[in-house]
């Protein structure tokens, strides 16, 4: 009985092992998960098409730097603007850097429209 435990643990951790790079990509929710099982399926046994498997698990796919495109609709006036970059700011697409840049010239932008 404890040599079956430690048949199914040993194949347990080499079935984790071996698809390991298919686990990164599904914790990481990369939109690439199928091709990356497919490539880790047929070409992981290979070593170096695994870890370029587990390469490009750890990518990031979404840009880093989101340009944003403040409208200049002045019916709305500022706040809901600022409001769209503080939705964008917590879901983590801008930088607190970022986001202050953007308020600043929405500011700006709205002084000189109204003065």
């Amino acid at each position: 009985m404890e040599d079956a435990f430690l048949i199914i643990f040993f194949f347990s951790l080499l079935f984790c092992s071996y698809f390991f790079p298919t686990i990164v990509a599904e914790i990481r929710k990369h939109p690439s998960i199928p091709a990356i099982f497919v490539f880790n399926l047929l070409l992981g046994l290979t070593g170096v098409f695994w870890v370029l498997a587990l390469v490009w698990a750890c990518t990031n796919p979404y840009p880093n730097n989101v340009d944003v495109v403040v409208k200049n609709d002045t019916s709305h006036g500022g706040a809901d603007e600022i409001k769209k970059l503080a939705d964008l700011k917590k879901n983590g697409l801008l930088t607190e850097e970022e986001f202050n840049q953007k308020k600043q010239q929405i500011f700006k932008e709205q002084q000189q429209q109204h003065g």
